[in-house]
């Protein structure tokens, strides 16, 4: 059994990456961000490319270009989200709102916007994915898509305990938007 989208032939668990993605862009569309941009990780990922389609579902379900959105790809690492940072704001100062496709580029998001003395939320908002355990322990505390991590590595234990199918069993799961204080209304310059 695996946790993720693959083609193995083999019992899943599907986060709900998707359904996250879109529900982080709604998020920040809903506190009038519209100049959007994503600290993503390498391109050749089902992890990074089903976030990022979640994402841009959300842009068009708003009448906005998906083509209009700043995707940076990079290592998903705290590092890769410095690098993707110091990238948006060199060629997009105009960004009010950086979505990190993982918590520990969004942590790599914010350190590097704390060094530039960009003020998160009332300059530029933040959000991450995963919920990672200091997630909440930071400042300020990351808004961030909570996947049922125990849940789901219960579940892949399960499947992969049970005699094999005719056909690999697919189990989704749920995720849940948590907002905290790393998320504010877009500036109005």
């Amino acid at each position: 059994a695996a946790i993720g989208r693959h083609a193995l032939g083999v019992d899943a668990v599907l986060p709900d990456n998707e359904a996250g993605g879109r529900a982080l862009a709604a998020h920040l569309m809903d506190l009038g961000h519209h100049r959007i941009a994503v600290a993503a990780g390498s391109a050749g990922l089902t992890t990074v490319a089903d976030r990022l389609a979640g994402v841009t579902s959300a842009l068009r379900q708003r009448g906005l270009r998906p083509a209009d959105l700043t995707v940076v790809h990079g290592d998903f690492t705290r590092g890769g989200g410095r690098a993707a940072t110091e990238q948006i704001l060199n060629e997009h100062p105009e960004t009010t709102a950086i979505i990190a496709l993982n918590d520990a580029m969004a942590i790599g998001v914010l350190s590097t916007l704390r060094s530039r003395r960009v003020p998160v939320p009332a300059r530029i908002s933040v959000v991450g994915f995963d919920d990672v355990s200091v997630a909440a322990d930071l400042a300020p505390s990351l808004t961030t898509i909570r996947l049922p991590m125990t849940e789901m590595g219960r579940t892949a234990l399960t499947l992969a305990l049970k005699p094999r199918s005719a056909r690999p069993r697919r189990r989704a799961t749920g995720h849940l938007l948590v907002v905290r204080d790393s998320t504010g209304p877009a500036p109005t310059t």
